[in-house]
C-alpha cells in the first residue's frame, strides 16, 4: 500500500539524484513499515514525482522561477494505525534520504504523512482490509503464497 510522491520543482534536481531518491526512498520506506518482514516487501512501494513548474510554485512568498530557493515537499500514504514512533522515524529518514540526494538544506525539507483506512484502499481490486485479513491468515498457517 505504501505510496511516496515527491513534490519537485522541475529542472531544480539532476535526474540522476531523482533516481537514487527514488530507489533508496523505496526501501527505506518499505524497511519502516514492514520490520518484522525478510525480505523488506519493496514490491509494495510506489514512489513517484510530481513535477511543478517553477512559476507554479512559491516557496516564502515568492516564485521559484523569481529566484526562490526549491523546496521538496513529499507525502507518504500509509494504513491508519502505525506506531508514531514509526512514522516518526521514517519521516526523519525520508527528510535525510532527500536533503542528501537533493543536496538541499534538511530544513526546506517538508513531509505529510496520509492516513488512508484500509477499506477505503484497495489492491487489486480488493479491500486491503480483507487483503492484510488473508495475509495475517498465510502467515499464521506458515505460508507466504
Amino acid at each position: 500500500m505504501p505510496i511516496i510522491q515527491f513534490h519537485l520543482v522541475s529542472s531544480a534536481y539532476p535526474e540522476t539524484a531523482i533516481d537514487t531518491l527514488l530507489i533508496e526512498a523505496s526501501h527505506a520506506f518499505a524497511a519502516a513499515l514492514y520490520p518484522e518482514l525478510t525480505p523488506v516487501p519493496v514490491e509494495r512501494v510506489r514512489a513517484l514525482v510530481c513535477d511543478i513548474a517553477p512559476r507554479r510554485c512559491a516557496v516564502g512568498g515568492r516564485l521559484v522561477s523569481d529566484g526562490a530557493v526549491p523546496a521538496p515537499f513529499f507525502t507518504c500514504l500509509t494504513l491508519v494505525g502505525r506506531p508514531r514512533a514509526q512514522l516518526d522515524a521514517m519521516m526523519e529518514g525520508l527528510t535525510d534520504l532527500v536533503a542528501r540526494h537533493l543536496a538541499c538544506e534538511r530544513k526546506l525539507v517538508r513531509g505529510l504523512i496520509i492516513p488512508v483506512e484500509a477499506d477505503d484502499w484497495y489492491i487489486a481490486g480488493v479491500a486491503a482490509s480483507a487483503a492484510r485479513a488473508a495475509e495475517l491468515a498465510q502467515r499464521k498457517a506458515g505460508r507466504s503464497d
